[in-house]
C-alpha cells in the first residue's frame, strides 16, 4: 500500500511541474534542497473554474544557479520530445509549429491505481534578450487546441522557464508553475509531494540540459 501511495505522490508531483493567474493567495513556503543548490517556494491556494466549483490551485518557484550553458537549456526546451524527462509524463510531443518560437504542444500522463490519466494541450512561446543575456520560455495551457480524449484535462496551467546569464559562466535558471490539477486531489496527498517534486524537477532538468553539450 504504501508502495502504491508513493506512486502516486510522484505521479502527481510530476503534474506541477505564471501572467498571474487569479486565485486566492495564503501564505508561502520555502524550502533548500538538501545539497544547498536548490531553493523553493511553495503555496496551496483555490479559485472557483468554469464550473462554479472551488478547485485547488498550486504555485511553484524553483531556482538555481549552474556552471552550464544558456544554449543547452534552450536547445533542450526547444526539443518537446524531451519534456516528459524532466517533467515525469508518458508522452510530450510538438502538434504544431506556429512559427520559429511558438509551438503547440501536448503532454500525456496514464492512468495509476490511485490517479486517472492526465493530458493537456498548451501554447509555448519563447523570447530571448541576447542584449541582456536572458531567455525564457512560457508555457500556457489551452484545452481547445487539441481534441479532447479520455484522460482528464489540465484547464488550467502556466509555467515560465527562465535563463539568464551570469559572470563566470554561470547561469541562473528559474521555473515557475501555476496549476489546477486535471482531477480531485486529496489534500494530505497533495501537500505531501511538495517541496521534494520541486526539487526532483529541477535537478532532472539540469542533469537533461547538462547533456546537451556533451
Amino acid at each position: 500500500m504504501k508502495k502504491i501511495l508513493k506512486t502516486g505522490i510522484i505521479l502527481f508531483g510530476m503534474l506541477l511541474f505564471s501572467i498571474h493567474l487569479p486565485a486566492q493567495t495564503t501564505e508561502w513556503k520555502t524550502a533548500t534542497s538538501k545539497d544547498g543548490k536548490v531553493t523553493a517556494k511553495y503555496n496551496f491556494s483555490s479559485r472557483i473554474n468554469e464550473n462554479g466549483d472551488k478547485v485547488p490551485v498550486v504555485e511553484t518557484i524553483a531556482s538555481t544557479t549552474q556552471d552550464i550553458s544558456m544554449e543547452s537549456c534552450i536547445a533542450l526546451m526547444r526539443d518537446i520530445s524531451k519534456h516528459k524527462d524532466f517533467r515525469g509524463e508518458k508522452s510530450s510531443r510538438l502538434i504544431e509549429t506556429i512559427s520559429e518560437n511558438e509551438w503547440i504542444i501536448y503532454y500525456y500522463n496514464e492512468k495509476s491505481l490511485i490517479t486517472p490519466a492526465v493530458d493537456g494541450s498548451y501554447t509555448m512561446l519563447f523570447e530571448e534578450d541576447k542584449k541582456n543575456k536572458t531567455a525564457t520560455f512560457t508555457i500556457t495551457a489551452d484545452p481547445t487546441l487539441v481534441k479532447e480524449t479520455d484522460a482528464s484535462r489540465i484547464t488550467y496551467a502556466k509555467e515560465v522557464y527562465s535563463f539568464s546569464e551570469l559572470k563566470d559562466n554561470q547561469l541562473e535558471i528559474t521555473i515557475k508553475t501555476t496549476v489546477s490539477p486535471g482531477f480531485k486531489v486529496p489534500a494530505m496527498l497533495m501537500k505531501k509531494a511538495f517541496p521534494k517534486k520541486i526539487f526532483d524537477n529541477m535537478n532532472k532538468f539540469i542533469a537533461i540540459a547538462d547533456k546537451e553539450k556533451k
